[in-house]
């Protein structure tokens, strides 16, 4: 599987080659073009991408990063199922929904080497490679998520009131497993990582995606009440490493006083 960044940071693309049986899971209504030997299936949710959820055996490809924007040039090796996920129910459907994502995904499979599928988020942004390791997965805010690939796993977690209040929502989406997940912004994208207790102070609503070695807190932007509310910055979130974080250079254009309150609460 060979994949790389095009065309950003503004209209960005993200075009796939797949060799036969690999396949790549994304957002509905994202596929841009795709070549005559790709098959599509829906699947309700995410489900899991797991070696384990898989029938079949699964073979080692290598996956080389194009030279696009957030690509690698260095080739690596994941373990690419030969199956389809098969954890799909009406509950992860849901989940997805609370998380800022679609009811379904889709699902493109390559019926013989050398096909390609080219994606396109529907924001005017860039896209966000995170390479997921055993050892470290990635929150994702809501909206980020454009695809995945490789072995795996996201599921939707309890943001709490601090989610609420950051505007983040209740719910946030957890990547983990190995492999490789894609994310949309608004904007082009800035990658800071963060040393041990090294702080970042990021807006609420730029945010993409962070390590889930990060921990983050919600604060005040200055000391006095008066003077974060009159600055407009109100409450921000307090990032604190080790690891990464990825946030966008815009806010996304609010959708009305409906799409903000069920914005705020899922």
């Amino acid at each position: 599987m060979h994949f790389q960044v095009q065309h950003s940071p503004v209209f960005s693309t993200l075009e796939i080659t797949l060799e036969q049986d690999e396949f790549v899971v994304a957002q509905p209504n994202s596929m841009l073009t795709m070549t005559s030997g790709v098959k599509i299936a829906a699947h309700i949710g995410r489900g899991s991408s797991d070696e384990s959820s898989v029938r079949g055996d699964s073979e080692t490809a290598g996956v080389e990063h194009g030279t696009g924007a957030n690509a690698s040039p260095t080739p690596k090796n994941v373990t690419v199922p030969q199956k389809p996920p098969r954890k799909h129910s009406l509950s992860s459907g849901f989940k997805s929904l609370v998380g800022g994502e679609s009811f379904f995904t889709a699902e493109f499979r390559a019926k013989s080497d050398d096909e390609q599928v080219v994606l396109a988020p529907e924001s005017y942004g860039d896209i966000v490679v995170l390479e997921i390791a055993e050892e470290s997965g990635f929150y994702l805010t809501r909206g980020s998520y454009l695809a995945n690939a490789g072995p795996t796993h996201i599921r939707t977690t309890y943001g709490g009131l601090k989610g609420l209040m950051s505007k983040k929502g209740l719910f946030l989406m957890h990547a983990s497993g190995t492999g490789h997940v894609f994310c949309q912004s608004y904007g082009s994208v800035v990658h800071r990582e963060l040393a041990a207790d090294e702080t970042i102070y990021v807006d609420n609503r730029f945010m993409v995606a962070f390590s889930d070695s990060v921990s983050y807190q919600l604060v005040k932007a200055t000391e006095s009440i008066r003077d974060s509310l009159m600055s407009g910055e109100g409450l921000i979130n307090r990032y604190t490493g080790p690891g990464h974080v990825y946030y966008q250079t815009r806010g996304k254009p609010s959708g009305g006083f409906l799409s903000a309150l069920l914005d705020a609460f899922f």
